[in-house]
């Protein structure tokens, strides 16, 4: 689909009264060099249809009511218009509005057109807004692209002092033909656009949007995001922790992270992660130095680092004899550095230890300092101290990344910002959302240099009937997949005895009930029997819930209980659970999910990302837990999970005990749920 015509339109008609007058006053304040065309049934200076229009524009923007958006859509689609903005509201997001969507589809035959029910776009690099509000920016060069499935986030974004570089705001409203996908692509080839930012409520198509994200990557494109909300809960099949650990919101989390999307929680975040994206792009590690005059900037720093994923590994001492000389005996060559201000007002120092730091090869170098409003206080010092690190850094050009760092947002006037960005160091804005800025563009590029394509497995359809196997069925089907499961025995109840002797002490004692899936809140188990008399007394215990028994050897050396889970989500199709199980599992919910593909050196890094984690290494003089044989165990159902993809709806084994280091791990309790049909005949 051909959208330039739509987006850099050199010929515009716009269409309806007040609100549509904002866009032709907005067009003409950026400069737009372009024809305007007004169109309006009753004014005497506009064209009244869009037959009498001299041609057929490039770009539409249609803000009337929805019967007159279908019928003048369709004679500017007849007569060969680029696309359109369609602004009014009432259709899908209205109960009678399926038809007017419909209607409108038939309208635009194949033309893109953005909405309906949104305000349209700004674009910053050809000075055309087809926007309904006041728009804030400037034209440039090259900048940055905002999508975003809000107008007035969008009006926020346009409004932000902090200096980012716009160079497209693009408003999606219902995403009925143009979503968010497709303004990724169109965007990402944008030589002009240096990063893209997005807000989204939801994903549409979700392949579709990985493959966007996958076609900017190539391009050197990266995206940060905020996602809002979250969306209802995967449809699980019942009785398993899996789903409700899971959730839609961690599968989106695991997605962005696995495509090298920096997921942003604030506005503030969101822009100074585009902003260092557009400066520098990804950063090469996460290595970080941040240096100031102030050792109470520092210690906050250090405090706001540590709940992060940064590196602030000491200053090289290839540098220190340089940097001694600069900033004397005193001062502790730390990193953070405090510089103090004895060298403050010697800019020859001052310079030599610029140099010296941007040297030793961080991602970043950040000179923190919190300038106050010149038009309140004599700013020299501060200018002075600023414009020669902009000096050094220039003259550096070859030793890496330079950013002017604020604590406080407010504190770098726009004549700094904009004096930081011609001289290629980025004004970052706030300590928080700054450091939080630098650990998503290393992040970005950890998981560009890792990429793994994720494959989402289409979802079941909503079926009336899901067959649950039995917990000794379940566990002798994994058992054919390679799974350790304890010795067991299913019997009568007269014949528990004797299975019980078979085995061998200790045993656990299940009640056999089809259609009861949580056995232990009925009663229906007992574990850790060590003699007769408790066999017999557990026995008579159940001996009113069921016929028929599982006796089987209990496993009495486990290091730690895990869940291993897989559901199907509407959205996400098949996806993995790692969890610590145990009686804490609701409590403590410490999770990670996994989208498939799975590779062994992901499931090792989501593992490690667990608090139970610390266990399985060996708590506290506690031995140490087969940690290898865990991943196999993970891997393994993967590979079962993609064998049976297209039948299987759950999958948990609750518990897997693993055992010390060296005898392996093993299936204590399994739940295996096929949507209509019975599967074992594929397993075996």
């Amino acid at each position: 689909m051909n959208l330039e015509r739509l987006f850099r339109p050199k010929t515009v008609a716009v269409y309806g009264g007040k609100w549509s007058d904002y866009v032709v006053e907005q067009c003409i304040k950026l400069g737009f060099k372009g024809i305007i065309w007004r169109v309006h049934p009753t004014r005497q200076d506009c064209f009244h249809s869009s037959e009498e229009l001299p041609e057929a524009p490039d770009a539409v923007f249609l803000g009337i009511n929805r019967e007159l958006t279908v019928k003048e859509f369709s004679t500017l689609r007849q007569r060969g218009s680029g696309g359109a903005v369609v602004f009014a509201s009432g259709f899908s997001e209205e109960k009678d509005g399926a038809a007017y969507a419909r209607k409108l589809e038939t309208a635009a035959g194949k033309l893109p057109f953005i909405g309906p029910n949104c305000y349209g776009f700004a674009n910053f690099f050809d000075r055309v807004a087809l926007w309904p509000d006041q728009v804030t920016g400037t034209q440039l060069e090259r900048g940055v692209a905002f999508i975003a499935q809000s107008g007035t986030i969008s009006i926020s974004i346009m409004s932000q002092r902090r200096s980012l570089p716009l160079g497209y705001v693009i408003s999606l409203g219902n995403q009925q033909r143009l979503a968010a996908e497709d303004l990724i692509r169109y965007c990402a080839e944008d030589e002009r656009v240096s990063a893209i930012g997005l807000y989204l409520e939801g994903i549409l198509d979700l392949p579709k949007f990985i493959d966007a994200v996958d076609y900017a990557r190539t391009l050197g494109k990266p995206i940060a995001l905020i996602k809002a909300g979250s969306s209802e809960k995967g449809r699980n099949a019942a009785n398993t922790h899996t789903g409700a650990l899971t959730g839609s919101d961690k599968l989106h989390d695991a997605l962005f992270e696995r495509l090298g999307i920096a997921r942003c929680e604030t506005l503030s975040s969101l822009v100074e992660t585009l902003k260092l994206l557009h400066c520098f792009g990804p950063l090469p590690s996460k290595r970080i130095l941040v240096f100031g005059a102030s050792g109470g900037d520092m210690a906050m720093v250090s405090d706001s680092a540590s709940k992060l994923d940064l590196d602030f590994s000491q200053i090289p001492e290839t540098e220190t004899d340089v940097l001694r000389a600069s900033v004397g005996e005193r001062v502790k060559l730390n990193n953070p550095l405090d510089i103090q201000t004895a060298t403050w007002f010697d800019y020859s120092k001052l310079e030599q230890m610029f140099a010296a730091l941007l040297r030793c090869d961080y991602a970043v170098t950040a000179f923190m300092v919190d300038p106050q409003d010149e038009t309140e206080a004599d700013t020299e010092a501060f200018d002075l101290a600023i414009d020669t690190f902009l000096e050094t850094v220039n003259e550096n050009s070859a030793s890496g990344n330079a950013a002017l760092l604020s604590s406080l947002p407010e504190s770098l006037s726009k004549a700094t910002r904009e004096k930081c960005l011609r001289a290629g160091v980025a004004p970052m804005q706030g300590l928080a959302e700054s450091l939080e800025a630098l650990q998503h563009a290393a992040k970005i590029s950890k998981a560009w240099n890792e990429w793994s394509k994720p494959e989402i497995f289409p979802p079941l359809p909503d079926l009336p009937s899901i067959s649950t196997l039995s917990e000794a069925d379940s566990k002798e089907l994994l058992a054919q997949h390679g799974f350790e499961i304890p010795k067991k025995r299913i019997v009568a109840a007269d014949q528990i005895l004797v299975a019980t002797e078979e085995i061998g002490f200790p045993v656990v004692l299940k009640a056999v009930v089809p259609d009861l899936a949580h056995k232990t809140e009925h009663g229906g188990v007992a574990l850790n029997l060590h003699n007769i008399p408790e066999v017999v007394a557990a026995a008579t215990a159940m001996s009113g819930l069921a016929e028929t028994f599982l006796v089987e050897e209990m496993i009495t050396d486990g290091v730690a209980e895990m869940i291993l889970g897989v559901s199907v989500d509407p959205q996400f199709g098949a996806n993995l659970t790692l969890a610590a199980g145990g009686i804490f599992t609701e409590l403590l919910k410490d999770s990670v999910a996994l989208l498939f593909p799975v590779s062994e050196k992901q499931v090792r890094k989501a593992l490690q990302n667990l608090r139970i984690y610390a266990v399985l290494k060996g708590w506290r003089g506690k031995p140490v837990g087969a940690t290898e044989a865990l991943i196999k165990a993970v891997l393994k159902l993967a590979k079962f999970t993609e064998h049976h993809a297209e039948q299987l709806a759950a999958c948990e084994i609750n518990p897997l005990i693993v055992r010390p280091k060296g005898k392996g791990v093993i299936v204590v309790d399994a739940l295996i749920c096929w949507r209509a049909g019975n599967l074992q005949s594929k397993a075996t």
